[in-house]
């Protein structure tokens, strides 16, 4: 599929091939089930027959990452976690075959940190307990598979602008699926909470985190004067329906995601590069006609719900929107905050180890009042893994970001980071790791991209000699 890539109709073909998986979700779901299966074992082939030249395996990962909601929208028929197991498979298999030698050592202590809790599980039969184990275990492991496999790990920069344009073909996929499984003339809006038909009947806080990934894959592109698709226009088209049919989800956790992830990382570099500040104002009119683009999509969505994905965005309940009667004192974060506050207390009873995997739910009920799952992964970290989830927050997430950050000097790099980073992040707050997506998108953050030997001398002056904005 890489290589398809490199020529128009190859793109194509491949373009086609995806938008048709989109519309076989809701005529031949077990279908998109077993194609999901068949590219996993065709790149694992690849990356085998190539001895993952050009990092295949890292990028094949980014692109299932990107596909899992699919096939989760297609049944998930083989397993409900297939997405995070064969990131983690693909990530293994690109270490051993790859023959990298460097190892990062700090993503090995994350690792030896998530161990402790799998001895806590308690269930009635060891099925239950090895459940249990896999599928609270395997966001961590994903996260922790990432980082050894990208960490400093050098990529071409062409190499990447080219896998990452393999990795945005699953966007037209999800496209096509919420097209003919919930088509917006079929839709409904009667209030303002997350709309599972807008997101074709799933999760919508899970389907509009997919999609605010991919909005912000194009906004990086276009940033760089890059195209992600063969056309232009065909970028600003799945811009479109991409910011549209995420806003439809009322679920604002993808949309605030890309875009908070996006402007922090423009903001990073205005401040520290004052040669982007130059070319940032050479591109105030395309940057103000791209704030007119969202304002517009948003003003579309908002025709389409009759209002209320404004009301939504306003914090609004419901109740408040019929009566006109606004309630003080009420949270926005839809119940999370109550839950964060339950974590909390059971870190405190349980301090040392927490309560190990998956035994946090039952616990919750006591403080919450009701079984409820983790919504944030930090909260998730210090109820199920006590103090070793502390120092897996304040040295995976905290100190070996800024320290990467500082010792890097490539513009181009760290503008990556941060916007990979950041997106990771927010979504683990606010849909902790049901994914695979913020944990290969933590990994990825630690990359290392190379620009052309041409450039390289100027690296140092900014984005205009990276052509990253103008």
């Amino acid at each position: 599929m890489v290589d398809l890539i490199h020529s128009k109709k190859g793109h194509i073909f491949l373009v086609g091939f995806h938008l048709m998986l989109g519309v076989l979700v809701k005529y031949m779901p077990s279908l998109v089930a077993m194609a999901y299966v068949g590219l996993f074992l065709w790149f694992v082939w690849d990356v085998v027959y190539t001895y993952d030249r050009n990092s295949r395996a890292g990028f094949y990962a980014i692109y299932l990452m990107g596909l899992e909601m699919v096939y989760r929208m297609a049944g998930a028929q083989f397993s409900w976690e297939l997405g995070k197991y064969v990131c983690i498979i693909l990530f293994l298999l690109g270490l051993i075959i790859g023959g990298r030698k460097y190892i990062a050592w700090t993503f090995v202590l994350l690792l030896t940190l998530l161990l402790p809790a799998m001895f806590l599980v308690e269930g009635s039969t060891t099925l239950e307990i090895r459940k249990n184990i896999l599928f609270n275990m395997s966001g961590p492991l994903t996260l922790v598979m990432a980082g050894l496999y990208f960490f400093r790990r050098p990529i071409d920069e062409d190499v990447f602008y080219h896998q990452m344009r393999m990795a945005f073909l699953p966007a037209f996929t999800i496209i096509a699926a919420l097209s003919v499984m919930a088509n917006i003339s079929h839709l409904e809006f009667t209030s303002v909470q997350s709309s599972g038909a807008a997101a074709g009947g799933f999760g919508p806080n899970q389907v509009s985190t997919v999609l605010g990934w991919f909005i912000l894959m194009v906004l990086l592109f276009k940033v760089n004067k890059r195209q992600i698709t063969t056309w232009n226009w065909l970028d600003w088209v799945m811009l479109f329906y991409l910011v549209l049919r995420a806003l439809l989800t009322f679920s604002r956790g993808g949309v605030f995601g890309s875009l908070l992830a996006f402007t922090a990382a423009i903001m990073v570099l205005v401040v520290t590069f004052p040669s982007f500040r130059r070319q940032l104002r050479k591109a105030a009119p395309y940057i103000l006609g791209g704030i007119l683009f969202f304002i517009g999509v948003f003003f579309v969505a908002n025709r389409i719900t009759n209002n209320f994905l404004l009301y939504r965005y306003q914090g609004l309940t419901t109740t408040e929107v019929q009566t006109g009667i606004r309630h003080a004192n009420r949270s926005m974060l839809t119940g999370r905050d109550a839950i964060i506050r339950a974590d909390v207390q059971i870190f405190k009873d349980n301090p040392m180890l927490g309560v190990g995997y998956g035994m946090a739910e039952g616990h919750r009920a006591r403080y919450y009042g009701q079984f409820a799952a983790a919504h944030t992964e930090f909260a998730r970290l210090l109820s199920e893994h006590g103090i070793p989830g502390v120092i897996f927050m304040l040295v995976g997430m905290i100190w070996l970001p800024i320290s990467f950050f500082i010792r890097v000097r490539s513009p181009m790099t760290r503008f990556y980071f941060l916007a990979f980073y950041l997106l990771s992040m927010f979504t683990m707050f606010h849909a902790a790791m049901r994914l695979a997506l913020p944990g290969v998108l933590f990994g990825a953050a630690f990359m290392m991209i190379k620009m052309q030997p041409k450039l390289e001398p100027k690296a140092e002056e900014g984005f205009q000699s990276l052509e990253m904005a103008g």
